[in-house]
């Protein structure tokens, strides 16, 4: 029994390797440092930092404001509500990367391991992930919590809610993926589309069941009582909290519960033998032809389907392209008042000084649209297979011209998402969005011309 479970952990291991593996960045830390490497570290630490500043901020504001309305007890509820839905969003992602479009066990299923074994894996590399994501937002409210108590036992309530909030989200969806699997492999297709409708169902079925649950607000019922009803983030929470200390930390033997019982539920659904098919509904063990399509068309849908299903290119990646522009607006809400925001909306719409406006929004994309990960990483993964991009009967530098594409399609969304903060917060005039847009769209292809030709 213990030589399996080593197995399984050494799959779970494996496949965190080759699903997680942030542009090889172990093996970076295995050579010596470069100044390229120093300064993206630099600033990558940076920016971890300035999140964190502002997240430490607004938790303090929240705690202060819920103090002062007598509603202290709401944000430890508030707080792990809000991770378990941060999890729900983020485990989906991963379970239909990992589940559905992972090419790894395609290749795992030629080794000696049973298919509930490297399911196992899976669903402990998806654990692992919600794990680091989790310490990384509930360390800072332990932290304000127990400042502002002053108890311990704050301490042990999120040590404990933290080695079971993964399992309790995790679970459940990845039993369901393993059932939707199930029925794709009896089907023989549908694989990707009975996953993501059953998730759909799931959540759907939840939000209802809660709703109906909880009913509607009456004289006997005030506000604070549904939403404190509503907004349970477990199961049996409110007994949980009404724990001893001791009981709190007993229950992280869950955590063993969950692996277990998901190695045996996964084992009993899926039995000794799993297989994929293709769209034909043969045994899929080739790679995906793409010969049907254009050149051009078929080394964009690579690109496309490279990048969004690697969960690294897609964080990296859209890291700068979607969370800095919501940087801008976090800053001002933080820092500022509500009068100077309103100053500075006024100042917007104002004639005078509509064109200085359109400056600044145009530099600000032009600062975001310059940290383009999308398009270094696109670049820079072909190195350790170099040896493929020679063989692709497509000239280098036409595939460099669809990399240029598909990095600037990506930008152009964030150019968009940037387009509409500065309208929705900044209140900017629809010309003004499309003399920005205009813009900061030359501004990307020229910049990206300029590097491949570079």
């Amino acid at each position: 029994m213990m030589y399996r479970w080593n197995k399984v952990f050494q799959l779970s291991k494996t496949i965190s390797k080759i699903n997680f593996s942030f542009l090889n960045f172990r093996y970076k830390l295995k050579e010596r440092p470069d100044p390229c490497f120093i300064v993206l570290t630099c600033f990558v630490l940076s920016i971890i930092g300035v999140f964190y500043y502002y997240y430490f901020r607004l938790l303090g504001q929240l705690y202060d404001g819920l103090s002062e309305l007598g509603l202290g007890a709401l944000f430890c509820r508030l707080a792990l509500f809000a991770v378990a839905m941060i999890l729900s969003i983020v485990s989906v992602f991963l379970l239909i990367n990992i589940f559905c479009f992972s090419r790894d066990i395609e290749y795992l299923l030629l080794f000696p391991v049973r298919p509930c074994d490297i399911f196992t894996g899976k669903y402990i590399a998806v654990i692992v992930f919600c794990y680091v994501i989790e310490i990384l937002l509930l360390l800072p409210v332990c932290i304000i919590q127990t400042q502002y108590i002053g108890d311990i036992s704050a301490i042990i309530t999120y040590i404990s809610a933290a080695a079971i909030l993964p399992h309790l989200v995790v679970f459940p969806l990845a039993v369901l993926v393993t059932i939707c699997l199930k029925f794709a492999m009896l089907l023989k297709r549908m694989r990707t589309v009975l996953v993501v409708a059953g998730i759909i169902v799931y959540f759907a079925g939840g939000v209802i069941c809660g709703l109906l649950s909880n009913g509607q607000i009456d004289e006997k019922q005030d506000l604070l009582n549904w939403v404190n009803d509503f907004i349970i983030p477990f199961p049996f929470y409110n007994q949980y909290i009404g724990f001893h200390p001791v009981l709190k930390l007993l229950c992280i033997i869950l955590v063993a519960v969950f692996i277990g019982g998901y190695y045996y539920l996964s084992y009993f659904v899926i039995g000794k033998k799993y297989a994929i098919y293709d769209k034909e509904g043969r045994i899929r063990l080739t790679a995906m032809k793409y010969n049907l399509l254009s050149k051009l068309r078929s080394y964009f849908k690579k690109e496309y389907q490279t990048f969004f299903r690697n969960p690294v290119y897609v964080i990296n990646g859209l890291f700068g392209i979607f969370i800095t522009p919501f940087l801008l607006p976090l800053s001002f809400r933080i820092s500022a008042t509500a009068e100077s925001i309103a100053q500075i909306r006024a100042l917007v719409s104002a004639p005078e000084f509509s064109f200085y406006a359109v400056l600044f929004a145009i530099a600000v994309i032009a600062l975001t649209s310059a940290i383009n990960v999308v398009a270094s990483s696109s670049f820079s993964r072909e190195g350790a297979s170099f040896w493929i991009v020679k063989i692709i009967p497509y000239s280098l530098m036409q595939q460099a011209f669809v990399k240029a594409l598909f990095s600037t399609s990506i930008s152009m969304m964030g150019i968009i998402m940037n387009c509409l903060i500065f309208k929705v917060y900044f209140h900017y005039g629809l010309i003004q969005i499309g003399v920005i847009a205009l813009v900061g769209i030359l501004f990307v292809v020229v910049k990206l011309f300029c590097n491949t030709c570079g």
